[in-house]
């Protein structure tokens, strides 16, 4: 439930001999390296600029006695902006001109991202707070899946977890299914917890409405 201002995630390495040479009676010494469990997915990331996690800048705002319509579409668009994960231009538009503010009162809008459509049916809750904030319930109908708004969140929460970050190639931008694997994957090379041998952690990216998230 959402609110409203004013009305409101080793094999062994085996030193052969060559034929030509041949080989000494000797044993030769044999050297080894640590098995990697698992193997990694597409290509490295590195830190993303500071502009792909700053915070929704939407404009322009509305004032605190703005109508709650217009309030509406401006929360709606900035939590399609948190959806996606990283800034980008939106619009929104509303299939009424107002909303009352009273329990039970529906509108639905629509807010464009990048070009992506996203339906965000509303319905007001009961005030809160002293009547200084109005709840709301809304839920999109579809995901946003952003590139640089899921490698944001893996290199945020994973970049002290291991190494070697890795995510497979994703789109610019497209929809997908809400809290759903999206099929596109993250690795980072980490420790295995129980014999410390190296190992490939490998997450899958769903798409909630608050954001991206990396799931096992």
């Amino acid at each position: 439930m959402k609110q409203i201002r004013g009305m409101r995630a080793g094999a062994a390495v085996v030193i052969a001999c060559g034929l030509a040479a041949g080989c000494s009676g000797k044993e030769s010494s044999v050297s080894s390296e640590p098995s990697v469990i698992g193997s990694p997915v597409g290509r490295p990331i590195s830190s993303p600029a500071p502009s792909t996690t700053a915070s929704p800048t939407i404009t322009p705002s509305p004032s605190d006695d703005a109508p709650l319509i217009e309030q509406l579409k401006y929360e709606l668009r900035r939590r399609t902006v948190e959806m996606a994960g990283t800034p980008g231009r939106t619009t929104a538009t509303c299939d009424k001109d107002s909303v009352a503010a009273a329990k039970g009162a529906k509108v639905t809008c629509t807010v464009t991202y990048e070009g992506i459509k996203v339906t965000w049916p509303v319905t007001i809750q009961d005030p809160s707070f002293g009547g200084l904030m109005l709840s709301y319930k809304a839920e999109p109908s579809t995901g946003i899946l952003t590139e640089k708004g899921a490698i944001a969140d893996f290199w945020a929460n994973q970049h002290d977890s291991g190494t070697d970050l890795r995510c497979d190639d994703m789109p610019e931008v497209k929809t997908v299914p809400l809290g759903k694997k999206t099929g596109y994957r993250c690795t980072y090379l980490a420790k295995d917890d129980i014999d410390d041998k190296p190992i490939w952690v490998t997450q899958n990216l769903i798409v909630r409405d608050n954001g991206p998230h990396f799931v096992v």
